[in-house]
């Protein structure tokens, strides 16, 4: 891991970015106390990010294991069914409309 004060981060920001890439961890800090880390990720791992840190989306999914282990979920095979069903529905509009 590198440390870099926040002065450095600034003016060598390309540099960190590149080492974050490459996968080493930039520690920023400010007058020796720790604020910021700059680390690589990939486009696998943005999904898993976004889900973990946003609170609406993870009081939603919650939400939604919750109320499969009361039973009041949704079988996917039917939510298939639906979504095959709506995707025939917009194909046939979409061949009247031409």
């Amino acid at each position: 891991m590198k440390f870099a004060t926040v002065r450095e981060a600034k003016s060598r920001f390309s540099e960190m970015i590149r080492l974050a890439a490459k996968g080493k961890r930039v520690l920023v800090t400010s007058h020796g106390k720790p604020v910021a880390m700059i680390q690589g990720m990939t486009e696998d791992e943005i999904e898993d990010y976004v889900i973990s840190t946003h609170p609406a989306l993870r009081a939603s999914i919650e939400q939604a294991s919750r109320d499969v282990r009361r039973g009041r979920g949704i079988p996917a095979e039917k939510v298939l069914r639906q979504l095959e069903a709506k995707a025939r529905r917009e194909k046939q509009r979409d061949r009247l409309r031409r």
